[in-house]
């Protein structure tokens, strides 16, 4: 068992074995597929060009993470399952560069991005051209690929834009928030890989849904106790 293997949580999704890792990335071992989504590269610069400090160097670091997740994982494909950048980057902006070189480094890896809201045709005219960029949804084996969550009557459907998470309380005054797999009746939606992108509070169907919470070096399945909505928080 490989170390990504052992600090992932594997479940069951349409048939098919999928690992939920505490990086809040999901490898599909069948398709040797690793999937990510919300991952707004680029986003400090945006901060920064507002008069709000960030350290500099985040957006490199998030890609230097994503990429040793394909490398420990075995992944023969990448996709982000939307919003890859926050906002058209400028070309002084050090992560493209960083991104290139990356993907010099994986000759034989391919990398595709559902585009989401974020990703806007100037950004995508400025990233590595290797990349392939997908404008609609599209299928993948049982699974259908999108950015915003939804049914779609072709598959089961993997998605991000969300950003999920989940307050566990001990019913007294102790609470913990963490990012969730949200994994619905007919859709799933992944936790924000990114940096600094936060959380939206969700409220599942404690019929159908299924929370995989995110922990520092692991992924634990958690109750559902509340009914079907979800709030911003």
């Amino acid at each position: 068992m490989t170390t990504f293997e052992s600090q992932s949580l594997e479940i069951c999704c349409r048939g098919e074995a999928l690992l939920l890792h505490p990086k809040r990335v999901m490898y599909w071992p069948a398709g040797r597929t690793l999937f990510a989504a919300d991952v707004h590269v680029g986003k400090e610069h945006v901060f920064a060009r507002a008069g709000i400090a960030i350290p500099a160097g985040v957006s490199e670091v998030v890609l230097q993470e994503l990429f040793a997740l394909c490398d420990v994982s075995g992944a023969d494909t990448l996709i982000i399952l939307g919003d890859f950048v926050h906002s058209t980057p400028l070309l002084s902006e050090g992560w493209l560069s960083t991104l290139s070189a990356l993907l010099d480094d994986r000759p034989s890896l391919s990398m595709k991005i559902i585009a989401g809201n974020h990703d806007t045709a100037q950004a995508q005219d400025l990233v590595d051209g290797r990349i392939q960029w997908q404008a609609d949804s599209e299928t993948l084996g049982p699974f259908v690929l999108q950015h915003a969550p939804g049914d779609d009557s072709r598959g089961y459907l993997l998605s991000g834009h969300l950003h999920p998470a989940w307050r566990l309380s001990s019913g007294g005054r102790h609470s913990l928030r963490a990012p969730v797999f949200w994994f619905r009746q007919h859709h799933a939606v992944l936790p924000a890989f990114g940096s600094f992108t936060g959380g939206m509070l969700i409220k599942p169907d404690k019929r159908h849904d299924q929370l995989y919470m995110v922990g520092d070096d692991c992924v634990v399945q958690v109750p559902v106790l509340t009914a079907s909505r979800y709030r911003r928080s």
